[in-house]
């Protein structure tokens, strides 16, 4: 019985993972089903059908196509509910991301989504804090070991097509923003943040959360610039000067912030999805407007399942280049390295650093 009404508040909600393909045919049918045979929502119901589907139905159809339509759904969503009981549940994939030491702790079962919990769960651990913690300082062998993990994940993908994927950790932001990327055309990935309070990871909330305001401005236009800069403040303000530190001019500079930047913001996955949204129209906006090997810069602060997020809306075959930077409050500039993300091939062609 939860499982049913998991799937109809799914259906109704717009959670698209709690809704099978099963469901998403049946529960329409039964609710126009049930239309049909009520008086006064029957005109309704048949024009839905027709609109949508073309069938051509006559508004002066009798109460039983209402019942022909109901038992149909419920059919199709009993063989499909127990179908989909016979079958194993199938493989969650962890993906534990991290270059920053001491380590974080690994993800508990009972962190998974509901939904998620049968699964077996797999943690496929890229840790890169060699190279970028304790004094090291090889972005270059950061991201020679990142490409191992996009392998990683194409290779799970293609054994088992049903595999679940979920993303967590602490590391530098070229990195999320380039595992980000590297999944791209997964269909959903669960994102987990670490509470501070009990240093436990936690799943992104369903729904809207607290309102974000995110902004776009168009800040600098000069009228034929050699490159863009992207500033998204989320958890800290991206100031307008620093990027000019390592970007040379003229460029068209872009604002996406949240009405008033701070830690701990975004809680829940409407609010990423503002967010990425918002990313998404400025890169398709630069695409259109702008010469195509004109390179984006983007400076971001903001939470990790936000970073990774934005990387996956960049697509490689449509977008400019784009190229994410590192913030270091002791380094001069503040933004001394970064990452191609969008360039494939030698590590080394993807990585610059300022000095």
């Amino acid at each position: 019985m939860s499982r049913i009404w998991r799937f109809v508040t799914g259906f109704f909600l717009g959670r698209e993972h709690d809704v099978p393909l099963y469901g998403k045919i049946a529960l329409p049918q039964v609710i126009v089903g049930v239309a049909l045979m009520a008086p006064g929502w029957r005109d309704a119901a048949l024009s839905y059908l027709n609109k949508t589907y073309s069938l051509g139905l006559s508004l002066d159809a009798p109460w039983w196509v209402g019942a022909v339509f109901a038992v149909l759904g419920v059919v199709v969503f009993l063989v499909g509910l127990l179908t989909a009981s016979l079958k194993p549940p199938g493989q969650f994939i962890a993906i534990r991301h991290q270059s920053f030491q001491p380590l974080t702790s690994p993800l508990p079962s009972d962190a998974l989504p509901r939904q998620m919990r049968k699964r077996k769960m797999s943690t496929l651990e890229c840790d890169q804090s060699n190279f970028l913690s304790g004094g090291a300082f090889d972005p270059i062998g950061a991201v020679r070991q990142q490409q191992r993990l996009a392998q990683d994940v194409a290779a799970i993908r293609k054994a088992d097509s049903t595999a679940a994927l979920g993303y967590y950790g602490i590391v530098h932001i070229p990195l999320q923003f380039l595992a980000g990327c590297s999944v791209s055309t997964f269909p959903e990935v669960s994102l987990f943040e670490l509470h501070r309070e009990t240093s436990t990871w936690r799943e992104l909330q369903e729904g809207e959360g607290p309102e974000l305001d995110v902004t776009v401005k168009r800040v600098a236009d000069p009228p034929s610039p050699i490159a863009c800069v992207v500033r998204i403040a989320v958890s800290y303000a991206v100031s307008p000067s620093e990027p000019s530190e390592v970007v040379a001019g003229p460029y068209r500079d872009y604002s996406i912030s949240v009405g008033k930047p701070g830690i701990d913001k975004v809680t829940h996955y409407k609010q990423v999805e503002a967010l990425v949204s918002a990313f998404r129209k400025v890169l398709d906006e630069i695409h259109d407007e702008l010469p195509k090997n004109l390179i984006v810069h983007v400076f971001y602060a903001g939470p990790v399942s936000v970073g990774f997020s934005l990387g996956r809306r960049i697509s490689k075959t449509i977008h400019n280049p784009v190229f994410v930077y590192n913030y270091t409050a002791s380094t001069k500039p503040a933004y001394a390295w970064g990452v191609e993300v969008t360039k494939e091939g030698r590590p080394q062609d993807m990585v610059a650093i300022n000095t």
